[in-house]
């Protein structure tokens, strides 16, 4: 197998599995629609930190600080999130999830995981033994790739 087979690998299954997430999503708007899929996505990724900066947070998860901060403060208005200035340095602003916050994403997370648990609950045990390996060896791979 050539590099540029690999490469074409990998486009089609960003397309299929940008499909799945746009799937799952959809079926986790119908059973309570709270969180945007990009609240989801930012709560997500500060759940790994007590507070994390605004410019650590934008470059963890791959958007640009100025519309990070119209979610931040949206999520902010919500109470999911709090903001807090640095003491030492002003221009630093911090932001963590507040306990109502914590509480709404793993509300979310469950409903996500329940949603999951029931397209895989359709296929039988061989099935599910492949794609927990292949899904963990692609994990694997992705993160000494990224």
């Amino acid at each position: 197998m050539n590099n540029r087979e690999i490469s074409v690998l990998i486009m089609q299954s960003i397309n299929d599995f940008t499909n799945l997430i746009k799937v799952l999503n959809q079926e986790r708007h119908k059973l309570d629609d709270i969180l945007t899929d990009k609240q989801f996505v930012a709560l997500g990724s500060m759940m790994n930190y007590d507070k994390i900066e605004l410019k650590n947070l934008s470059r963890d998860l791959h958007v640009s600080t100025s519309s990070l901060c119209i979610l931040m403060n949206k999520l902010v208005d919500q109470g999911y999130v709090y903001r807090e200035e640095d003491t030492k340095d002003r221009r630093n602003t911090f932001y963590g999830l507040t306990k109502e916050g914590r509480n709404m994403l793993d509300i979310e997370i469950e409903k996500f995981l329940s949603i999951i648990d029931k397209r895989i609950e359709t296929l039988d045990e061989g099935e599910k033994s492949r794609l927990f390996d292949a899904v963990s060896e692609a994990n694997s791979i992705m993160k000494d790739f990224i």
